[in-house]
């Protein structure tokens, strides 16, 4: 049973991160980028999405916010907005797709990292 009633947007926020790496594992695959992209992408998006899962499961069983894995997650939201722009000739839709996710995953992550190192109060 949860010490504290979880913030609804809090939870959100977290299972929207999830949701978006799963789409920054998807897109590289479904644009048809380059292997070595899909490959980086994929890979990353894959270990973002462990960060992204541990960080609900932490927030439903304590009801505050985790700050490695949300941490953790908000970085890979980073590498996904960084990725198309180091690999030469991604494409507009893997790099569209891929920057998407990872603003999402940036956006969503930081607000539970900031409401994790301000007690919770989101």
């Amino acid at each position: 049973m949860p010490e504290r009633a979880v913030s609804r947007f809090l939870l959100v926020s977290a299972t929207v991160c999830v949701l978006a790496c799963l789409g920054a594992v998807v897109v590289p695959v479904a644009t048809g980028a380059s292997r070595a992209f899909t490959g980086s992408v994929t890979t990353s998006g894959l270990l973002g999405l462990v960060f992204a899962l541990r960080n609900v499961q932490l927030l439903r069983s304590s009801g505050e916010p985790s700050l490695p894995p949300a941490a953790l997650t908000t970085i890979f939201g980073g590498w996904f907005m960084l990725a198309p722009l180091l690999y030469s000739d991604v494409g507009f839709l893997p790099t569209a797709g891929t920057q998407l996710a990872g603003t999402v995953v940036s956006t969503f992550g930081l607000y539970v990292v900031v409401a994790g190192l301000t007690g919770g109060r989101a």
